[in-house]
């Protein structure tokens, strides 16, 4: 999600534009404070804009998992853990039961 300055209105990436609060403050709400790369302003981020698109996301990256074989290759398995760690902690914002249940059956199919 790209977040544009509002001062020089430089535009990338959100997390190209550093936390000024890392620990989050109740005076930002829903919101982030960030910093623009480029001339140091101080830009709001709003956090629900950036989950409109995580439901892409989680889709794309369940179905890349879905296509990975049970396999000793360790640059899959990696991948396989790797993928499961960001939906899981997607899915503690979203508390979908089934891509819980689906994470856990691929969990079970790849690793035990």
């Amino acid at each position: 999600m790209d977040l544009t300055c509002h001062k020089c209105g430089f535009k990338a990436d959100y997390l190209e534009f550093a936390y000024l609060c890392k620990n989050g403050c109740p005076a930002c709400g829903e919101s982030d404070l960030r910093t623009c790369p480029r001339c140091g302003a101080r830009c709001v981020f709003s956090r629900a804009e950036s989950l409109e698109e995580e439901d892409i996301l989680m889709d794309e990256l369940a179905g890349r998992l879905s296509k990975i074989p049970r396999t000793q290759d360790p640059l899959l398995k990696e991948e396989a853990r790797a993928i499961i760690a960001k939906l899981e902690a997607m899915n503690m914002r979203w508390n979908i039961q089934g891509l819980h249940d689906f994470l856990k059956q691929r969990r079970k199919e790849l690793f035990y």
